[in-house]
């Protein structure tokens, strides 16, 4: 009977324990989870669930990915001058789900989810959870919420942001180790991003090191640490790609290529503001110039309190300090190339750094917060109402149901009734259309842009391949008609008197976007 009894009292007490388990349901953690899926479904689908058709960036990588299904190589058979990271996540995708527009939806959808639960982690090691809530709004109403653009810049934040979370868990064996491999991950997306974190994270182990009075041969094992994680990780991560294209292609394309015809690439607007700053303009541009001005200036004052705090038990100043200088040195990578979206991107410390000083204001504490959650309301129902206030075309396309704006409704009408999905197909100002209507891209150049970044050479291939594989439509875009310099208009002025002599104009948009046919 008191053996039955020694049996029968750890069961009781494990299914107590169970039993406690299923109880432990982090109720705050849920809502904030359903809050921000909430907020991006309602902003990347049209009730009840059909896809509004992107735009931006991202499509690049969603016609690369297509390109890789139907077995074409990437830096071989087609351009490209990012790592392959993100053209590996939406082939991922498609090899799952299909080639549908609403798969991409998804991924942004959950890209936004997984950056607020990292924004939510870290915010919520230097200030309590309502505050941390905060915090997490502010991010996805001002930065994420206005870009719903799943493109490379936010899944390589995303890695560093949790390479940041990792090494500030001194609970986790190997942190510095992890960390290293996660910006390894970074710079798999964004070619640069991991390496300018690795120099902010190097710089945070010799700045803690010379405070804590630590012996060099600690700092000397934290840094190889991080070196080996980052270095082993990138490797194995383009193995393949070093083994199939070459290292001295991949270094062209991602280094050589970047450095001379991008880093300094002409800007369209004012510091690259989506558009030119003027009185008129000004309210609408609010807040971008809030983020412009809010980062540079957050992240000295962040640095100055915790040299200030560092003998105080009660200030997380490693936090700080690390996410203080992860913010600065990105901010300094995109500086030297600045637009809005690149800026936004990297936007995640500054906006955790802000709230965590609105916090420390004393007094006036109340009523900042209080403005701050007026101000994120009034952003989240303003983005949600221009989403579903502008008028869409609910419309059935190869690759599923979207919503489409009337131009591109237009556009994509009209190739429906005269292209078949999977035939080949150019569109020379940008990959908009490939996937909702399934057509390939055959040539090398993804597309034609009227800087330096389009090369006299690819050019001449398109040109080529354009008559060997005779391509029967192309659309053309007048924009591409005015080149900012002379060699590129030169290049440009060959294509489009190619496209005169072997094709013929057989549409005009209402965009003045134009469709050629091979005669």
């Amino acid at each position: 009977m008191a053996d039955s009894l020694a049996v029968q009292q750890p069961t009781q007490a494990g299914a107590e324990s169970r039993s406690g388990h299923r109880r432990e349901i982090d109720w705050f953690i849920v809502a904030l989870l359903l809050g921000v899926t909430a907020y991006l479904y309602l902003n990347l689908f049209a009730f009840p669930n059909t896809p509004f058709l992107l735009g931006g960036d991202q499509t690049y990588f969603w016609m690369n990915a297509q390109r890789m299904l139907h077995g074409d190589r990437i830096y071989q058979d087609f351009f490209q001058f990012t790592p392959p990271g993100t053209d590996l996540f939406y082939l991922g995708l498609f090899k799952l789900f299909g080639l549908q527009v609403w798969i991409t939806n998804v991924a942004v959808l959950a890209l936004g989810v997984a950056l607020c639960c990292v924004c939510f982690s870290l915010a919520s090691d230097i200030m309590d959870r309502p505050m941390a809530l905060l915090t997490t709004a502010l991010f996805l109403t001002l930065a994420y919420g206005r870009q719903l653009n799943g493109t490379h810049h936010w899944f390589s934040v995303l890695a560093v942001m949790s390479a940041v979370k990792i090494s500030g868990q001194k609970r986790v064996n190997g942190g510095i180790l992890f960390a290293g491999g996660l910006l390894g991950i970074a710079s798999f997306f964004t070619q640069t991003r991991g390496v300018t974190a690795l120099l902010a994270f190097a710089a945070f182990l010799t700045w803690r090191r010379s405070w804590a009075k630590k012996p060099m041969r600690d700092l000397l094992r934290s840094q190889l640490q991080l070196l080996l994680g980052f270095v082993s990780v990138l490797l194995l991560l383009n193995a393949h790609f070093i083994a199939t294209v070459g290292l001295k292609q991949l270094w062209y394309f991602q280094v050589t290529y970047v450095e001379r015809y991008m880093v300094h690439g002409i800007q369209t607007q004012f510091m690259g503001l989506p558009a030119a700053l003027t009185l008129r303009t000004l309210p609408n541009l609010a807040p971008y110039l809030v983020v412009y001005m809010l980062l540079p200036a957050i992240y000295p004052v962040a640095l100055w309190q915790c040299w200030r705090g560092r003998r105080s038990p009660a200030l997380p100043w490693e936090h700080l300090t690390l996410l203080s200088m992860s913010g600065s040195f990105l901010l300094l990578e995109v500086a030297s190339s600045l637009n809005w979206l690149r800026l936004f991107a990297v936007s995640m410390p500054g906006i955790i750094l802000f709230i965590w000083a609105l916090g420390r204001t004393g007094k006036d504490r109340r009523y900042a917060i209080a403005l701050m959650w007026m101000v994120v309301a009034g952003l989240a129902v303003r983005q949600t109402w221009l989403r579903h206030s502008q008028q869409e075309v609910i419309t059935e396309t190869p690759g599923g149901q979207i919503a489409a704006a009337p131009r591109a409704y237009e556009k994509l009408r009209w190739m429906m009734q005269h292209i078949e999905p999977g035939q080949l197909f150019f569109q020379a100002s940008g990959p908009s259309i490939y996937l909702p209507l399934q057509l390939r891209n055959p040539l090398f150049m993804d597309a034609v842009e009227t800087n330096q970044q389009t090369r006299p050479e690819y050019i001449q291939l398109t040109i080529q391949q354009l008559e060997a594989k005779q391509i029967k439509l192309v659309l053309w875009s007048p924009r591409l008609d005015n080149a900012d310099d002379h060699p590129t208009e030169e290049a440009i002025a060959a294509l489009r008197n190619y496209l005169r002599e072997r094709y013929i104009r057989v549409h005009v948009f209402s965009d003045q976007d134009v469709v050629w046919e091979r005669k």
